[in-house]
């Protein structure tokens, strides 16, 4: 596969992370990690690619810390909005 598709793939996945995570249901956001995980686990046991179990744990972890890195950062950004909404509304209250 040629480094540009790869790239585009790593790009599109990022921003539908970023996408779920930012929308008001938290659990969509976790989609595309238990997703990645399964994916991972079934291209190895299937036998599309030889990878020693290390390096499989590695893509793991790897993969897994960006997706919930992003997970816990669009709830960071939903929860900002929240507390800003709130505060436009405590102002119009008084």
């Amino acid at each position: 596969m040629n480094d540009w598709y790869r790239l585009a793939i790593i790009v599109l996945v990022f921003a539908a992370q970023h996408f779920l995570s930012t929308r008001n249901n938290s659990y969509l956001g976790l989609l595309l990690p238990i997703g990645y995980i399964v994916f991972l686990i079934y291209m190895q046991t299937t036998g599309m690619v030889d990878w020693s179990v290390l390096k499989l744990v590695l893509f793991i972890l790897v993969g897994e810390a960006f997706l919930v890195g992003y997970w816990i950062s669009g709830r960071k950004i939903v929860l900002n909005k929240r507390q800003k909404e709130l505060q436009k509304m405590k102002v119009r209250e008084i």
